[in-house]
């Protein structure tokens, strides 16, 4: 739970933030979603096994919203389920089987807006990502089940292009870091501004 005692005040950080951008006739909120590709890295079974398979891939998802409060910059926070990994193997000489690693979290970041077009920018991001993680495997007969959850560095980038005044599709890859894990999502998506 101290991974939620963060997240909520980086939200309420977040909010002092933007209370005070109001009054920017350019500000504007803004909300979506993106969905993509997932990637676990190198350890998709969280240390669970030294030899075997590890399927480090899935489906990922996220849904944002945020305040852009002038033409070079918004705040943003996001619901990130990048889904699972899948692994079988050994450790120890012990026989792992149906392996689960999964990660989901809340991520805050500062988003810097580099427009090169009316309809089309480049996005820059660094924030904090408040990870929840779920471990599960069968160890020689015997179930394990742990799970972890911190607040560590985020980072992304991106391409924003505008349909109409206020819709835009997005392209991004981001990074997360999951303590010895550092998971990826490639994503596009839709922003809706208000």
């Amino acid at each position: 739970m101290k991974a939620t005692r963060m997240i909520a005040a980086a939200v309420l950080v977040l909010s002092g933030l933007i209370a005070p951008s109001q009054a920017s006739a350019q500000g504007a909120f803004y909300i979506g979603g993106s969905a993509g590709k997932s990637d676990f890295g190198s350890d998709g079974a969280n240390g669970r096994i030294t030899a075997g398979t590890v399927d480090a891939t899935d489906t990922g998802f996220k849904i944002f919203g945020g305040y852009q409060s002038d033409k070079n910059s918004a705040v943003e926070i996001a619901y990130v389920d990048l889904g699972r990994a899948r692994y079988s193997g050994s450790s120890r000489g012990n026989l792992v089987t149906d392996g689960k690693f999964e990660i989901r979290g809340i991520n805050i970041s500062g988003v810097g807006i580099l427009d090169l077009h009316p309809s089309f920018a480049v996005l820059l991001k660094t924030g904090l990502f408040g990870w929840e993680t779920k471990t599960s495997d069968v160890a020689n007969g015997v179930p394990f089940s742990e799970k972890g959850s911190f607040v560590l560095l985020s980072f992304g980038f991106g391409l924003s292009y505008k349909f109409t005044k206020h819709v835009s599709m997005r392209a991004e890859w981001e990074w997360f870091w999951v303590g010895v894990a550092a998971p990826t999502l490639l994503s596009i998506g839709i922003a809706r501004e208000f």
